[in-house]
Order: structure tokens, then sequence, then C-alpha cells
């Protein structure tokens, strides 16, 4: 496979890695989530290898190929992040949805104690 080849190849695992972790975001499957990100940190770590073999070969080749999908690439990543945000901003009204429920039982478990304790103290007197 030449280096051209090996990129595109690379670049193509990339996108299907992206275009699963949008899913993977969008159902909160976040054990998926962190899965598709390690592998594509290793994945980078392949690139960046093919980027430099190709970068050797061609030394005099001011214009890098693939900016195109790159770009693609880029927009996807975006768009992956702005699905986050927006799981975190669901999860954030949740969590505060919760925590309010929470300090309404509290108030309204004080007020029956306080009644029950007051009332049992009129029983004896």
């Amino acid at each position: 496979m030449t280096a051209p080849e090996n990129i595109a190849s690379l670049l193509e695992e990339w996108r299907a890695l992206s275009q699963d972790e949008a899913v993977a975001i969008r159902s909160a499957k976040w054990t998926s989530v962190r899965e598709i990100q390690a592998r594509k940190t290793e994945l980078q770590k392949t690139l960046a290898a093919a980027d430099a073999n190709w970068s050797a070969q061609n030394p005099a080749a001011a214009a890098k190929p693939f900016r195109k999908e790159v770009g693609h690439l880029i927009s996807l990543e975006a768009r992956n992040a702005e699905l986050l945000a927006a799981q975190m901003r669901r999860a954030r009204l949740e969590q505060q949805t919760f925590e309010q429920a929470g300090r309404n039982l509290r108030k309204i478990q004080r007020s029956y104690t306080r009644r029950a304790a007051f009332a049992a103290w009129q029983c004896y007197s």
C-alpha cells in the first residue's frame, strides 16, 4: 500500500470512528465513547507516522493532500463536541432537578417530623 493509500485508509477509519462516536454520545453510551476515543488516540499516532512517512518520501511537496478529508473530519469532531456539550447541559439540568427534589423531600420530612413531635407532647400535657 502506498503512503497516500495508507493515509486515505486511516482517514476513512477516523471518519467511521467519529460517526460511531456521535451515535454513542447521542445514546449516552459513555463506555463506548471512551473506547472510541482510545482507538482514535492510537489511530492518531499511526496517522502521524504515515504522514511523516509521506513527507519523507515527498520532501519537495509543499501542499499536503487530503485537506478536504481532514476538513471534513474536523467538522465531524466539532459536531461531536457540540453533541457532548448538549448531553452535559442535559445532565446538569437533570442533576439540578434531582437536587431540588431532594431539598423538597427534606422540607416535607422536617414538616411532618415537627408536627408529629409536637402532637406527641400535646398528648401528654
